[in-house]
């Protein structure tokens, strides 16, 4: 392995002001999907062509080549070689969600934290990369490979950004994606969408009729607030406090007038590959209208999902699906979105799942496991377990990397998340969480500790150095 060139940190050290005053400006985009504002040159919508345009300048500022390619990605790119290293971050973010006490895209920073939509994941670690490649660069650090930084507009909605990038340029032959936890990810559990839907109708003869439900903007988002419109002409709203009280759950009525209440159920919101860090507002609401008895047609349908998926049905079981193997751990499922309207009810769920099991099996248990019930499946498509080698080069330079950098233990291990290390060959995930953070990723006050931060720009470095430097 190469010596590291200690020219790279002192740079680093000396551009901290100025990285933090640009992520504030990243951050401060809010560049969710809208498709309400799509169009030529905006495939995900105007904030996203915005982040996009801005993250090309930031790179052309620095020096680099930088181009973007019709909206949907952007790269900077630096040296040539035969082979092309690859490091693939993203842009776009996922909806703000509940739960905030600072401005989601304020980039505020207080007691050595940035806050906001994105520092986490991935603008922050987006723009780490770059700075990382400015600073082999102006350390004079000799490739033989290229490196370009590619950063994408689509990752959180199904990564049409970088299948539209492969259909204009060759894709990198290696590289990582720094959009998940250290020390290196190789291994990536399946993933599929699995929707539940059910027919109600006929409320007004309940004692509590149910009306409508919602939850969830993102299926890979566990929901921290999720809502039901009742009816009151049986049952207050004071009774319904009442018998909601008697329940280990955080649950408010709120009278609308006209013979209505809405009940809203508290969560926590945490990414949908970890559903256990959360607590899922679709099952507390579950749990709470089973309790009340409420529900016409649609009685059947919440007493099911209560009993079926519930608030701890992180991991399959009442469905039917539970699986686990030492190299993926056990297989994860999110409620991530509820609607109905009175008459259709149909929840979204986010599958995780480990080698153990696979997209037929679950297909299958879900089916037995939901039969004699109102609940029927949409089954869609999803994708297979993702693994690279560890004994492999990328897997060994990034690991050395990383304990050079930081003294720490380096290891392989596997993820639920999917990330962009799949839509390329020879690439895993690598950083930057590090061991003991709590991820905070999609979740409300979103943030980065920015100590560790600049040591990421610095880990980054060493990856671009040991990888694609000349020996």
């Amino acid at each position: 392995m190469r010596k590291h060139n200690e020219r790279i940190d002192r740079l680093i050290d000396g551009w901290k002001d100025e990285i933090v005053s640009t992520l504030k400006t990243w951050i401060a985009v809010p560049s969710v999907l809208d498709r309400d504002t799509a169009g030529e040159g905006a495939p995900f919508g105007k904030a996203s062509a915005d982040m996009l345009a801005l993250a090309i300048q930031t790179a052309k500022d620095m020096g680099f080549e930088a181009e973007g390619f019709d909206g949907y990605v952007g790269h900077a790119v630096l040296g040539k070689g035969e082979k092309t290293m690859g490091i693939l971050a993203h842009l776009d973010v996922v909806p703000v969600g509940d739960g905030w006490t600072k401005p989601p895209f304020g980039g505020v920073v207080e007691n050595g934290r940035m806050y906001g939509r994105g520092t986490n994941d991935d603008k922050g670690p987006a723009l780490a990369a770059l700075y990382a490649l400015r600073a082999v660069r102006d350390a004079g650090v000799e490739l033989k490979d290229e490196v370009r930084v590619v950063l994408g507009c689509d990752e959180e909605t199904g990564s049409q950004d970088l299948r539209h990038y492969a259909q204009c340029v060759k894709m990198p032959d290696y590289g990582f994606s720094p959009d998940a936890e250290y020390p290196v990810i190789n291994t990536e559990k399946g993933g599929c969408g699995i929707g539940i839907v059910a027919i109600g109708g006929d409320e007004e003869e309940a004692c509590i009729p149910v009306y409508a439900m919602h939850a969830g903007e993102r299926v890979n988002v566990v929901p921290g607030i999720a809502w039901a419109e009742v009816g009151t002409a049986n049952v207050s709203v004071p009774e319904m406090e009442k018998s909601l009280s008697e329940l280990d759950i955080t649950v408010h009525v709120k009278d609308l007038g006209g013979g209505r209440a809405r009940i809203e159920a508290e969560g926590q919101s945490a990414h949908a590959s970890t559903p256990d860090k959360g607590v899922n507002a679709i099952a507390v609401l579950m749990h709470a209208l089973t309790h009340l008895g409420a529900g016409g047609g649609s009685k059947e349908a919440i007493k099911a999902l209560h009993e079926k998926v519930g608030v701890k049905g992180y991991y399959g079981e009442g469905l039917g699906i539970a699986a686990k193997d030492d190299m993926c751990g056990p297989l994860t499922c999110n409620m991530g979105l509820l609607r109905y309207d009175g008459r259709k009810l149909e929840v979204s769920l986010d599958i995780r799942y480990p080698l153990a099991t696979n997209y037929e099996k679950m297909c299958g248990g879900m089916a037995v496991a939901l039969a004699g019930t109102p609940l029927m499946c949409k089954f869609g498509g999803g994708r297979g377990v993702y693994h690279v080698p560890e004994e492999s080069d990328v897997v060994q330079g990034l690991l050395a990397a990383y304990h050079d950098a930081t003294g720490l233990p380096a290891y392989a291990f596997a993820i639920g998340g999917g990330t962009y290390s799949r839509m390329m060959p020879n690439t895993v995930a690598f950083g930057s969480v590090f061991p003991g953070e709590v991820e905070c990723a999609h979740m409300p006050d979103e943030n980065i500790e920015l100590e560790k931060y600049f040591l990421t720009v610095k880990i980054m470095a060493r990856a671009i150095e040991y990888l694609a430097g000349r020996d």
